[in-house]
């Protein structure tokens, strides 16, 4: 599953005109992704110069490459106010990239526009009136002088209904196990792959909207994201492509005899607790990957998640003595699954005098300044999309009477303090 995109396009009628890897023309990188399909014909068609010394050179790469004012935002809102979308293009349903090479010259005029890849006539004229149009530009330096650079927009031109262009955005409710998480939630932070379904409903048409609305409130009218959370660490998943897409029948999958809960049972009933971790006190879960083939036969055991040498080779181990399963199947035909289950190993340690805290469903968990519902899972977080991740842990009475104070009394169960990327 992937990450909600947010559009940076504008709707224009019927049509939308997409400003295709145009993030990335305005810091200096635009010519690691473009250049790439474009510069041959840069170099036979303009000479380009990437260190002359000339007076006139037009140069590919400055020190310091051109600015447009306000930076991409503002660039992007301009283009998108001022392009609109030729009828005869439309009519005729054009469409694809125009891309247009341009020059910001020593006083940051748009100078000598043209096109490096056509798409027709109508849609040509229209990229270049618009990008004729750009006001100054802060214009590049190399050695400290101005200089004309060269650069390059790419243009999609894309006809398609506001309905089809629709994509969740940063305004779209988010649900959860039923349950709505704050207004302006940032699904950014969330790993995709520990849930069980994502559904997305439109908000189109008027009647689905309503709908919508009424059930979710007046935010649903930027349509709802409703998620469904794995009750089970058990994951099972396609060892092949060989399902029939012809068959309408759902796919079962795989059974253990009993169920999964005899499964959970079979394993922990089997561990045979290493001498080495129990020793070094070693506690945790190690989650086992492997195949149920189309005959129910389990193999290819290898670890998912380790823990360390000893549990990991004994929940190999374990694994690997599992009895044959009920194979996974599709219209009568058997497929093969790969499984993934976790192997917990637990110590019955003595009750020390010391206690730790530990999160609990009153903790106060924080996402950019609002508090997220008593559900909310932290294994759900996408780690590497968060700007700061903070606890505060209520160990003293005076740690716990500034936290009480600052965010209320459910402070004593601690507080998780959690900052997204923007």
């Amino acid at each position: 599953m992937k990450i909600l995109q947010i559009p940076k396009c504008t709707f224009l009628k019927s049509a939308v005109i997409i400003l295709s890897t145009f993030l990335v023309s305005f810091n200096g990188n635009l010519h690691a992704s473009s250049i790439k399909n474009t510069q041959q014909v840069l170099d036979k068609q303009d000479n380009l110069s990437t260190s002359g010394n000339a007076k006139d050179s037009v140069y590919t790469f400055v020190e310091k490459m051109p600015q447009f004012p306000g930076g991409e935002k503002e660039v992007i809102k301009f283009l998108s106010k001022t392009m609109q979308y030729p009828v005869e293009a439309q009519k005729k349903d054009e469409h694809g990239k125009v891309i247009v090479q341009f020059v910001i010259s020593k006083t940051g005029k748009v100078e000598k526009a043209k096109v490096l890849r056509s798409v027709s006539p109508e849609l040509d004229n229209e990229a270049l009136r618009v990008v004729g149009l750009l006001p100054d530009w802060i214009p590049g330096e190399q050695n400290g002088e101005k200089v004309a650079v060269y650069r390059i927009i790419p243009i999609l031109f894309q006809n398609v209904s506001p309905e089809e262009a629709w994509v969740a955005n940063v305004k779209t409710v988010v649900v959860i196990d039923n349950v709505k998480m704050p207004a302006n939630f940032n699904a950014t932070i969330l790993n995709f792959d520990k849930f069980e379904s994502v559904s997305i409903l439109k908000p189109f048409p008027e009647k689905e909207k309503s709908r919508l609305m009424s059930k979710y409130g007046k935010q649903a009218e930027n349509g709802v994201l409703l998620i469904t959370s794995n009750k089970t660490e058990i994951q099972y998943s396609l060892a092949d492509s060989l399902s029939n897409k012809t068959c309408k029948e759902e796919i079962t999958m795989p059974t253990f005899p009993g169920g999964e809960e005899k499964l959970l049972s079979y394993i922990a009933d089997s561990i045979q607790y290493p001498f080495v971790a129990k020793r070094l006190k070693t506690q945790g879960k190690v989650f086992i990957r492997f195949m149920v083939d189309v005959a129910g036969n389990v193999s290819n055991a290898t670890v998912q998640r380790s823990v360390d040498y000893f549990l990991n080779k004994e929940a190999v181990r374990v694994v690997n003595t599992l009895p044959d399963w009920t194979p996974g199947a599709q219209c009568d035909k058997k497929l093969n699954f790969i499984v993934t289950v976790p192997v917990d190993f637990k110590l019955d340690l003595p009750v020390t005098d010391k206690k730790e805290w530990t999160r609990n469903n009153k903790t106060i968990v924080l996402l950019d300044g609002e508090r997220l519902p008593s559900n909310f899972q932290l294994e759900w977080l996408k780690y590497e999309n968060l700007s700061s991740y903070q606890v505060l842990q209520p160990t003293t009475k005076e740690i716990t009477k500034k936290l009480t104070s600052q965010y209320g009394r459910d402070a004593v169960n601690g507080v998780i303090l959690i900052g997204s990327r923007k």
